[in-house]
């Protein structure tokens, strides 16, 4: 009994213990190693939302590792050195990767001097068009990008020369007329994309001359990786509004994307942190603002994780939602498995409550027998016999399902062995009195 006691406790710690082993596992931060362009809005922007999440305790973390490009991004995760990755749309989108969040929507504006005689992408054949890079150059390779828009209108990319250059080379490039057009990618309106623009109608001497990509939702049909994308009147500001009027062109998406097997309810989590820490995000990058949730479409031609879209839909499972069967089935479990052990248990305490009772009427019999006994060598096994019943009784496994009652019935039928072995041999050391038989006295 002692040992089925034991037995239950420790058991019982065990489970505790493992409980308390999958809450601490439960809530412990998630660390996520999340591949960005090193020197790149990006990094700056998964920077400052890592020193949040720190600051806030919440239960995600970020390890920034910082590769050379967009393309060596999508490898990383590709390759497993990565959970998450900082990717665009049409730079080799990783296979294994489903998107997390939009980081921003970029345009493809192509426009020129004003002077130039360019007005439509026809007419671009044996003219050179300047490729704006970032800062530093070599993050984002924009070729399959013209080659696309170029191929949708029949110029073989061969009769295209391109020259890449800084923002900082542009004007020089324009004043000495080493390139008739300019290409550059960025969302509209932002700080670097005005400034190019700007810059191309101080060096040119007037208006730029923007160059439309109209077809650019026929070329997004055929391919996810692009996108229409519409420039407003006036988006690059000015006295006189930079474009004059409206016009579309490709674009396309830079995106936070997630290895598909990264569990649904980090990825939710995620989402959920991200989204809510854009706002102080933005104060400090402005870029941020373009972070925006992608549409919760399941069918979408670049899929988005199913941790985000629950979240999205919300339809988060909560750990207890998730869970629920598992502590329903461990419950019944815990109860079939408690109510099997009180059952041994029980059985256990009949099985030595009866063994006290064979005790306790077999001290009966030897009382009966030792006032009976013939000859005193009968005494001696009953003497035996009583002793290794006492033995039997205050056993350690015996003696613990011994109830008061019993244990004085026990001690009463001992005593009483005793005392009748003792009044038998007493009466086996005094001599026994002849019998009397009367005498007749003759007179």
């Amino acid at each position: 009994m002692r040992r089925l006691i034991s037995g239950t406790i420790i058991g019982s710690l065990v489970a505790i213990a493992a409980v308390a082993a999958a809450i601490y596992t439960y809530e412990r931060p998630n660390v996520l190693r999340i591949a960005v362009p090193r020197d790149s809005d990006d990094q700056a922007i998964m920077a400052a939302a890592a020193r949040d999440f720190v600051e806030d305790r919440d239960g995600i973390r970020l390890k920034l590792v910082a590769v050379e490009s967009l393309a060596e991004s999508s490898r990383a995760l590709q390759e497993g050195h990565a959970d998450l990755a900082v990717v665009r749309s049409d730079l080799a989108m990783p296979p294994n990767g489903q998107t997390v969040l939009i980081m921003r929507r970029d345009a493809a504006v192509l426009f020129a001097p004003a002077e130039s005689s360019l007005r439509a992408i026809d007419d671009l054949r044996g003219h050179k068009i300047g490729i704006l890079q970032a800062v530093p150059p070599g993050k984002v390779d924009n070729q399959l990008l013209l080659d696309t828009a170029l191929a949708q209108y029949d110029v073989p990319s061969a009769s295209v020369g391109r020259v890449s250059l800084t923002l900082a080379e542009l004007s020089r490039a324009v004043e000495n007329k080493e390139i008739d057009a300019v290409l550059a990618v960025g969302v509209p309106g932002s700080e670097g994309l005005t400034e190019a623009v700007n810059t191309v109608a101080v060096a040119g001497h007037g208006q730029p001359v923007f160059l439309p990509i109209a077809e650019a939702k026929a070329i997004a049909q055929r391919s996810p990786a692009f996108e229409g994308v519409a420039v407003m009147r006036g988006a690059f500001g000015g006295a006189q509004p930079k474009p004059a009027e409206d016009f579309d062109t490709l674009g396309v998406s830079t995106r936070l994307v997630a290895r598909n097997s990264l569990g649904n309810e980090v990825v939710g989590a995620l989402t959920r942190l991200l989204l809510a820490a854009r706002p102080a995000v933005a104060a400090r990058i402005p870029i941020a603002n373009r972070i925006e949730a992608p549409a919760a479409d399941k069918g979408a031609a670049l899929p988005v994780h199913p941790g985000a879209l629950a979240f999205l839909d919300d339809e988060e499972e909560s750990f207890f939602d998730k869970y629920s069967d598992a502590f329903y089935i461990g419950a019944m479990c815990l109860s079939v498995l408690g109510t099997g052990l009180a059952a041994v248990a029980a059985r256990l305490t009949r099985h030595q409550t009866a063994d006290a009772d064979k005790i306790l009427r077999r001290l009966i019999e030897i009382t009966m027998a030792a006032r009976s006994a013939r000859h005193a060598s009968l005494l001696d096994g009953y003497e035996e016999e009583a002793d290794e019943l006492l033995a039997l009784a205050l056993a350690p496994d015996a003696v613990h399902a011994l109830s008061v009652n019993r244990m004085g019935a026990l001690t009463l039928a001992l005593n009483q062995v005793r005392h009748a072995i003792a009044e038998r041999r007493q009466s086996f050391a005094i001599p026994m009195r002849a019998k009397f038989s009367p005498r007749i006295v003759r007179e």
